[in-house]
């Protein structure tokens, strides 16, 4: 049955998208219209020698790269967020033309603005300041004004708990500045912004008014720290309301969006507690704190084409081999900001010259996607390709170019949120999860997943019995999904779930067996470094009297040091993973062979030559991915 639903699924892949209203109905993702024009803005940094050196905290913000360290002034920067996010609503409103790029960060964000540029066609109007930005904004109409905040004074890492000297002024800002169609001005600032003949039309260092209070959008909510400037164009576009850490304060604004809205941003303190605040009514968590441009990259993403991601065929899996098979699937996939960011490695820094100065570390090397050793062995990777389908199409571009022919991209849900307590407090959990589970399918048919990851509190109780029941009858097809516990990930210890499909199949649900996470050796078992870990796989194959099928969740941020003192993370850790698997004589496969093996142990079907060469999967024609054209959860840090 999973095969012949796999027909259908090729079909609606090759159908041009041709109804607006219904690719808006099968997104949850506020939509950003097209421009026909864009201009960039950049704040000018100040070189310094030494990083230390460099202050940080709100006033100024330390960006940080392998040639230099740069001193930003914040306040130009928080200026500048909500220029961007005041065009865009503004483009949203059918006031104005052109989109706004934030040019003011190191990062490897060209390449998805060049991606852009190209697929909507956009016309580049010039490069501004921020304050010749503002004075363009003036003069076309969708800057009216300014809204006052103060500076955060307390000095603290991004993303750490506050403390007493916290000034959250800037958030109540952000969340003022749609609705008057104002930008951000520090109060010492002020004078300077009224001499071009700008007024204050709210203040951020006050309560806001309940009258200003009940205009915030109902589609979306944001979570930012308040020493961050990152995320706030999207927070003003969508006029979203903007907290940090608070906690049951947030509840009444979290109780009155839209079903199924996302969260952006990331919250203070435990993540579980403030993913599960967001889960059990019935929304979800995007991790896109550090996320730049998102509006920008975000345009007429309902709209936008892109490869599907590459699967394998049953065909091509040899099921007389009956050795141990092991799958390794990396982690943190529903991280936003992460699959936009570093996900691609470092890059080359916009500002670093052609000869680096003296004493000028050499740049980071790529730990996941870039990773030399990316394409030498099977692997997979969880993805929200769905969010990325609708928050930035041009990464899927990439991936779709880049993928090779031994890694899978598995659906990382759909961002982070707890499926076996989704929308529990609602009253609606199944009418809410089943319309979850209708768009994801959508957005699944553009993307091309047939598998699925997720993340549950507790995998073994009867809400995640009834998420297994809603996704399997959800997402068709669906090859399979692979399931962690929240804490430790394989506490199913490679349990396999099946759940119905409602058209007379059967999806299997398999649990991570095993861990690669440094530092937890002994605290649970299977769980540790590439060495313990090959161990206790090879020992639980040797007496296994069943096909030995697992997969190993590799923690996306652990760093192992192997023997001869070498440190690996991501990709180079699966990698030293699979090295030491091969010589204890286990096969490491993708995701989808694993899948694949698994169902046919279960029905005993023939080897499944039922889907024909080429089809339903796109197949790969390179074996390893070039070079890009630019340059905890982790969340907390910029990745």
């Amino acid at each position: 049955m999973f095969y012949a639903v796999l027909f259908a699924f090729l079909a609606a892949l090759s159908m041009e998208r041709s109804d607006p209203a219904r690719a808006a109905r099968d997104s949850w993702w506020p939509a950003q219209r097209a421009p026909r024009g864009f201009v960039t803005v950049r704040v000018r940094g100040v070189p310094t020698t030494a990083a230390t050196a460099v202050p940080s905290g709100p006033g100024t913000s330390r960006v940080t790269s392998a040639a230099t360290a740069l001193t930003v002034d914040m306040r130009e920067e928080m200026l500048s967020a909500s220029l961007a996010g005041l065009a865009a609503l503004a483009v949203n409103c059918g006031e104005a033309d052109e989109l706004v790029w934030n040019d003011t960060v190191v990062q490897r964000y060209g390449e998805w603005k060049e991606r852009t540029v190209v697929r909507l066609g956009l016309v580049d109007r010039g490069t501004f300041t921020p304050w010749e930005l503002l004075e363009r904004g003036m003069r076309a109409g969708w800057v009216r004004g300014y809204v006052a905040y103060a500076r955060d004074p307390s000095g603290r890492k991004a993303y750490t708990a506050k403390n007493a000297s916290t000034n959250e002024s800037v958030n109540v800002a952000t969340s003022l500045a749609g609705i008057h169609r104002a930008v951000l001005i520090e109060e010492s600032l002020i004078p300077r912004a009224e001499a071009l003949g700008l007024r204050m039309l709210a203040d951020g260092r006050v309560p806001m008014p309940p009258e200003d209070a009940a205009q915030l959008s109902r589609s979306a909510l944001s979570m930012l720290d308040p020493g961050v400037q990152r995320n706030r164009d999207v927070a003003i576009s969508q006029r979203c309301w903007v907290g940090y850490g608070a906690g049951a304060q947030a509840w009444p604004m979290i109780d009155r969006l839209d079903d199924l809205a996302p969260t952006f941003g990331w919250d203070e303190g435990d993540e579980a507690m403030h993913t599960l605040a967001v889960s059990v009514r019935g929304h979800s968590n995007t991790a896109s704190n550090w996320m730049r441009n998102q509006p920008f990259l975000s345009a007429g993403a309902l709209d936008a084409r892109f490869p599907a991601v590459v699967g394998m065929p049953a065909s091509s899996v040899d099921f007389a081999d009956r050795r141990p098979c092991v799958a390794l699937v990396l982690s943190d996939g529903d991280n936003l900001q992460w699959l936009c960011g570093a996900f691609w490695g470092p890059g080359a820094p916009r500002n670093m010259p052609a000869t680096p100065p003296p004493g000028t570390p050499p740049v980071k090397p790529a730990a996941y996607w870039d990773h030399p050793l990316h394409g030498s062995f099977p692997i997979g990777f969880g993805a929200c390709l769905s969010s990325l389908s609708q928050a930035a199409p041009c990464v899927l571009e990439r991936i779709g170019e880049t993928q090779p022919v031994g890694t899978a991209l598995i659906e990382q849900f759909a961002g982070y949120w707890y499926p076996d307590r989704f929308a529990e407090n609602t009253g609606r959990r199944e009418e809410l999860f089943r319309e979850f589970m209708r768009r994801l399918d959508a957005q699944n048919h553009r993307t091309g997943a047939v598998m699925a990851g997720m993340l549950m509190l507790h995998s073994n109780t009867p809400g995640a019995a009834e998420a297994r029941r809603w996704i399997a009858e959800g997402l068709h097809p669906l090859l399979g999904a692979f399931v962690c516990d929240y804490a430790p990930y394989n506490a199913g210890r490679g349990r396999i779930d099946w759940a119905s499909d409602g058209r007379g199949g059967e999806v299997p649900f398999v649990t991570a067996g095993y861990c690669l996470w440094a530092g937890l050796d002994t605290q649970h078992p299977g769980i540790g470094g590439p060495e313990a870990v090959a161990d206790a796989i090879a020992r639980d194959a040797a007496t296994s009297t069943a096909p030995f099928t697992r997969w190993v969740s590799v923690h996306a941020w652990s760093s192992h040091e192997l023997a001869d003192g070498t440190k690996v993370t991501g990709v180079g850790a699966a990698a030293a993973l699979a090295e030491r698997l091969k010589s204890r004589g286990i096969r490491v496969v993708r995701p989808d062979e694993l899948l694949h093996r698994i169902r046919r142990e279960r029905d005993g079907t023939p080897a499944l030559h039922v889907v024909s060469p080429g089809a339903p999967f796109r197949q790969a024609t390179h074996s390893w991915n070039p070079p890009h054209r630019g340059g905890s959860r982790g969340v907390g840090v910029e990745r």
